[in-house]
């Protein structure tokens, strides 16, 4: 027994240390070595700063820079650990959506994200990778028509040219890999960070003198269905661009690997009125559901038919994280809301 035993213990040690000891730290080593930047986890950084990785996407939100894919990942509500909120780009909880192609939640979402993107640039038709997550929801690329597809909302939004933007974009993109393995992206993160070394001048007073203030913070979530709500309105935190020139904020906050909750820029709201509907179900829920009592103030620049779309839109992201959208699907909502903004 002990002529057998011995060299299997011995055999068992010498594995374990050359395959999990050696290779391992020698792999480590070597790759280190020869490829520092990537070892290193593709970190990228802004007057020595560390801004993110061009491997993991950010939610960029404000209208001066472009935006990635839409990300379904989560993290757990912080007034209910039994539930989840969603919570963009949360590298420690990457996943998908789960919904399939006949899920009408999933297709109530696109219909709406694709509405509002169409308002943006109404002459080209809206690239799936906007309206569409990735696996992963970490995805940081996306394609160059869904890059040029944003270039008049960032070009209004920075007071430059359009064709100045395009060439940018282009130089960003990259090819396929060895010219046959991949398609061509572009890394959001990247072209973001490229837009302010080319155009300093665009950025903002505020920016300048407080670079903190720029950053996406979390508005407050909407208040609880029934939960009494303040007269006065509250302002969400937004930064004022200049009168003169609307001008871009600062890149997201450096990349961390719990990103803070999801990022939306909702207006003051109050108690919803009742509704002109009389239909039952649609009157219970419109009656529970949170509305704006204003357009936001930062989609107060565009055409009026835009803005209320985008504020309706916004709040009602935010009501979903505490269930203050009272049962109603995002279209009924968003035509609900749209009809009381309007009047």
């Amino acid at each position: 027994m002990t002529k057998h035993l011995l060299p299997a213990i011995m055999l068992t040690v010498l594995m374990t240390v050359v395959t999990g000891l050696a290779y391992p730290l020698a792999m480590t080593g070597l790759a280190g070595f020869l490829f520092p930047y990537q070892a290193n986890g593709s970190l990228i950084e802004r007057d020595g700063k560390i801004i993110g990785s061009e491997l993991i996407g950010q939610n960029f939100a404000t209208e001066g820079y472009f935006h990635g894919r839409p990300s379904a990942t989560t993290d757990t509500d912080p007034n209910d650990s039994t539930k989840t909120v969603l919570a963009p780009y949360n590298a420690s909880n990457s996943g998908g959506s789960n919904l399939g192609p006949t899920s009408k939640a999933l297709v109530d979402r696109v219909k709406g994200d694709s509405d509002l993107l169409a308002a943006t640039n109404p002459s080209a038709k809206v690239p799936v990778d906007l309206v569409t997550t990735s696996a992963s929801g970490l995805d940081p690329d996306i394609t160059p028509a869904a890059a040029l597809f944003q270039v008049p909302r960032v070009a209004k939004s920075r007071s430059i040219s359009e064709d100045r933007l395009r060439r940018l974009v282009a130089e960003n993109t990259a090819g396929r890999l060895l010219g046959i393995l991949g398609e061509p992206h572009v890394n959001v993160l990247k072209l973001n960070f490229a837009i302010d070394r080319a155009f300093p001048a665009q950025e903002s007073r505020e920016t300048k003198e407080n670079p903190s203030a720029a950053e996406v913070t979390p508005a407050p979530p909407a208040p609880a269905v029934g939960a009494p709500v303040a007269t006065v309105p509250v302002p969400a935190p937004v930064v004022e661009p200049s009168p003169a020139a609307p001008a871009p904020e600062t890149l997201a906050p450096p990349f961390a690997a719990v990103p803070a909750a999801p990022t939306v820029m909702s207006p003051s709201v109050n108690p919803a009125e009742k509704p002109t509907s009389t239909s039952g179900e649609a009157a219970t829920g419109a009656t529970a559901a949170v509305f704006p009592s204003e357009i936001s103030p930062a989609h107060a620049g565009e055409k009026p038919d835009t803005a209320r779309l985008k504020t309706c839109s916004d709040q009602y992201h935010a009501n979903a994280a505490t269930n203050s959208n009272g049962g109603l699907k995002r279209d009924a909502y968003l035509k609900e809301c749209k009809k009381r903004l309007k009047g």
